[in-house]
């Protein structure tokens, strides 16, 4: 087994651990170490891109969680023969360039005049990120029994009852990886932003500025790195507080 596992060990310090020391080396300045990066993008000019960026994840997990959990309700309980078809087509655009996705959103909100604006950002971000809020829900919420619902009729629960005490706590597993699955890549977005938010700026767009536009890898770097770290801080502080999951 052992044996086995070396080629994706090799894999990922190649492919990520190697280019991630890269970036953590000119985030130091490299060739001339110095942490004059990591002050400057720590000044309040730069804070705020990490602000628009924690406001638009906030806004698309929230979202997401509240329009996906209904339709993963009905495919997993409800939809019986029609449960295959429904979950086809909530994979079907990830068959897709996201690039190509994106494009398409354009087209429906160019004539509504909504391009360029923070409810196109939005909205770009919801339709991309929907189908990781469904899959997990719908992961979790297929192991619930009818019959451990119907016991709560029986004895006396309303719908609302049922749903808070049975239904709710069965799925939050599904409800806490969602949530990691649309929040943790929404944060670090940029293709979404950068062509339906125009001049709205958030940390990813900062960064694939910085890096491609400028050539700028001391700060952009910096940036990512503050990133990550942000991340997996937020990581830790949500998976103590709330990734215990008793079921």
């Amino acid at each position: 087994m052992k044996k086995l596992a070396i080629p994706g060990v090799v894999y990922l310090l190649v492919l990520f651990y190697l280019p991630f020391f890269i970036v953590v080396l000119y985030s130091l300045g490299f060739p001339n170490f110095t942490l004059e990066f990591y002050a400057e993008v720590l000044d309040p000019w730069f804070f705020k891109f990490f602000l628009n960026s924690l406001l638009i994840a906030t806004i698309t997990t929230v979202l997401c969680l509240v329009l996906a959990y209904p339709v993963a309700y009905y495919i997993a309980l409800r939809a019986q023969r029609w449960k295959n078809l429904l979950l086809v087509l909530i994979i079907l655009p990830f068959w897709i360039s996201l690039l190509l996705r994106t494009y398409a959103v354009m087209v429906i909100l160019t004539p509504l005049g909504l391009m360029f604006t923070f409810t196109a950002v939005v909205i770009g971000m919801v339709y991309d990120y929907f189908p990781f809020m469904v899959l997990p829900l719908y992961a979790s919420l297929e192991k619930l029994k009818r019959s451990q619902l119907e016991a709560s009729y029986i004895l006396g629960a309303s719908p609302l009852k049922t749903f808070l005490k049975v239904t709710l706590p069965h799925s939050k597993p599904g409800i806490v990886a969602g949530i990691m699955l649309v929040f943790i890549p929404s944060f670090g977005e940029f293709v979404v932003p950068s062509m339906l938010g125009g001049t709205y700026v958030t940390i990813g767009t900062l960064t694939w500025d910085l890096f491609l536009r400028y050539h700028d890898w001391w700060r952009g770097s910096a940036i990512s790195v503050i990133y990550m770290a942000i991340v997996l801080i937020a990581i830790a502080i949500y998976m103590k507080k709330a990734g215990r999951i008793e079921l």
